[in-house]
């Protein structure tokens, strides 16, 4: 019966993009049109009409482009809230690009109160699509059962991160230590999904899969450096031998001419109207608290070399006289009242426009670490040099899609994949969601919220399954 129920699964295809992104236009245009409807009445004038028609074919590809920015057309399994943010900053945009394009067409006579009215429509409408679309995912997705087969220091780390779903996306079916697989084919047969730890050893993969996949199971695969060097392969052919031709890591130089240019003409665009911004945030900063206004700090950039960074103080002068170099934490007592705000919404972080004029730094890539945090994780990660083969970043992978909590290791995955699918497109996804991440609170904190309840949930969790899998072996 489970097998005809993971069938059933696997048949029923998720909700198209393309229908969510056609929702998406309709509502954005439903919007101006109930807007136009409120604020004249059933017979709009068309003085006043025929401009929003001419700018229909801008607002849909500002609300594709924008959306699609946003990962908003990408299944994530996670809460409702990141979607919500994500969307709420969407259809702002658009209303600004909407506003910019009015104008650029001369449409004065698309009355701004027309698009003010239609942003609270909008914001309405399109919250309550994707709840529809977020929960119709979930449902169609099922809350699948789960076995996770990795060693015990690991799966205790896999569990924090399941209790930290919101419910009916997965349910954990057990726990198999890598030396159990003999009995792997015996647990296929109760569960619908299978995840498999990146320290496995590949024999100990291969296996897995294969049974996987005789049993039509669900696989999932935390990757290693390996497994995301092989994800943009090239097949090609040496006489009659098929091979897999695997890129260099390093960009090229046609690659690092345009991400250059980006990062100047971007900077340039966002310090020159920020600047008042940015001195207000050091009268801010003088005013509040004694010491200077830019905290100046030794970073690795590109190809190992250290770099001066730049950042507003956000936290007392001399903070680490007695403690020595340490990474913040939740509630953090060094932290000022207004380094709090600012760290909040990464306001500390406007003075690295500097290091990316400089050439030290890029808008976009994997963030500079400090020399002596660097020498650590060298140590413990044999693979951590390969995200000193592009320069840091003021933003990056592992700080739109991670937190500020999520492990080095993991985010030495995020960084090692961005560099190895480095694009255009990929820079200009990562800056549009760097945008919600900016108003989300969880994501610059050191440690998680509420840790110790969920560290006991987690705790009964894995009580319970010990105890059901020392059953089953006996």
């Amino acid at each position: 019966m489970k097998i005809n129920k993971r069938r059933a699964n696997k048949n029923i295809a998720n909700i198209p993009p393309v229908i969510i992104a056609l929702g998406d236009v309709f509502f954005e245009l439903a919007g101006f049109l109930a807007a136009f409807t409120l604020w004249f009445g059933a017979d709009v004038p068309d003085r006043n009409f025929i401009p929003f028609l001419n700018s229909m074919p801008w607002i849909a590809l500002a609300t594709l482009t924008i959306f699609w920015g946003l990962g908003l057309y990408e299944q994530r399994r996670n809460g409702f809230i990141p979607v919500l943010r994500s969307t709420v900053i969407g259809v702002i945009s658009v209303s600004v690009i909407t506003t910019a394009v009015t104008f650029w067409l001369r449409g004065f006579a698309f009355p701004r109160s027309v698009i003010l009215i239609a942003l609270l429509i909008q914001l309405l409408l399109l919250s309550a699509w994707k709840f529809l679309c977020w929960n119709l995912a979930k449902k169609i997705h099922g809350s699948r059962e789960i076995l996770v087969i990795a060693p015990p220091n690991e799966a205790q780390l896999l569990l924090d991160k399941f209790v930290e779903l919101p419910d009916g996306w997965f349910k954990i079916k057990g726990i198999m230590d890598p030396g159990d697989l003999d009995q792997l084919s015996k647990q296929l047969d109760e569960t619908e999904a299978v995840l498999i730890v990146s320290s496995l050893s590949r024999e100990d993969k291969e296996s897995i899969i294969t049974a996987c996949q005789d049993a039509e199971c669900e696989i999932f695969l935390v990757p290693d450096l390996y497994d995301i060097l092989l994800y943009k392969t090239r097949t090609t052919q040496i006489n009659d031998m098929l091979v897999m031709e695997i890129p260099e890591m390093r960009l090229t130089g046609r690659q690092r001419f345009v991400k250059r240019s980006m990062d100047i003409i971007l900077s340039l665009l966002i310090l020159i109207p920020g600047s008042l911004l940015m001195a207000f945030c050091a009268a801010l900063v003088k005013i509040t608290s004694p010491g200077p206004v830019f905290y100046v700090q030794r970073r690795v950039g590109r190809q190992g070399k250290v770099f001066k960074l730049y950042k507003f103080r956000t936290m007392v002068n001399d903070a680490e006289k007695t403690t020595g170099p340490v990474l913040a934490t939740d509630g953090d007592p060094r932290v000022t009242r207004i380094g709090k705000v600012m760290r909040t919404y990464r306001l500390d972080e406007f003075p690295q426009l500097i290091n990316i004029l400089k050439g030290e730094m890029s808008l976009v890539g994997p963030r500079p670490e400090r020399p002596v945090f660097v020498q650590e994780y060298n140590k413990e990660f044999p693979d951590y040099h390969y995200r000193h083969f592009v320069k840091p970043g003021l933003t990056g992978l592992a700080q739109v899609l991670g937190k500020y909590a999520t492990s080095p290791w993991d985010k030495l995955r995020y960084d090692i994949y961005y560099i190895r699918n480095h694009s255009v497109f990929l820079d200009f996804k990562i800056l549009i969601q760097t945008i919600p991440v900016m108003f989300s609170s969880e994501s610059s904190m050191g440690q998680k919220k509420n840790v110790t309840h969920k560290k006991e949930i987690t705790r009964t969790l894995s009580a319970k399954l010990e105890t059901q899998n020392t059953i089953r072996k006996d």
